[in-house]
């Protein structure tokens, strides 16, 4: 088996669909979008613009170091919730994988007196220990979402994703001009 899953832009916004059906046919529409960055910015914005939600809110937490390691617990570094006091809010993520990070922003959004808060996420891993209200589906591989694949790949350059040769035309300018600036 692979030891990765690489959607491409058509997966993602069939997820994004699927998931945005789900949450309509359960009858939640939420009023504001809180993105988990940085995964969850781009997925929040494509509900947000499926959904017809004007208000996204961002939650920068960090949980993963680098590719399948993570720090002891999810680091919240930023936090901009305003305006969703009393309001149906949706924290979005693209993956729950151990739900740490998921429990630790919807704790935060819980103490900004919201109506109801519920999760979504476009993917689940088997083993994560919190299950999103409204996912896609569960994939058992490290995920190379499209908006993070370059920094996947500077990891681990055998990853079979699109444009592999101009990164890596990208990357060694990238690195040259560091080594100018260092000296």
């Amino acid at each position: 088996m692979d030891k990765f899953y690489v959607p491409s832009w058509d997966d993602i916004e069939s997820a994004v669909i699927e998931v945005g059906r789900t949450l309509l046919l359960d009858g939640f529409v939420p009023d504001v979008l809180v993105a988990i960055a940085t995964g969850g910015l781009i997925p929040a914005k494509l509900l947000s613009d499926l959904l017809d939600v004007n208000s996204i809110r961002e939650v920068e937490a960090k949980f993963y170091k680098s590719v399948g390691v993570t720090g002891s617990k999810p680091v919240i570094r930023s936090a901009h919730l305003d305006g969703i006091e009393n309001r149906k809010v949706l924290v979005v993520d693209d993956v729950s994988d151990s739900g740490e990070t998921l429990n630790a922003v919807v704790n935060l959004v819980s103490m900004f007196s919201p109506k109801a808060v519920k999760t979504a996420t476009l993917y689940v891993k088997p083993w994560a220990r919190t299950v999103p209200d409204y996912y896609h589906s569960k994939i058992d591989r490290w995920i190379v979402f499209p908006w993070d694949k370059w920094a996947v790949v500077r990891e681990n350059p055998s990853v079979d994703v699109a444009n592999i040769e101009k990164f890596k035309q990208i990357n060694e300018l990238l690195r040259s001009l560091h080594k100018k600036e260092s000296g």
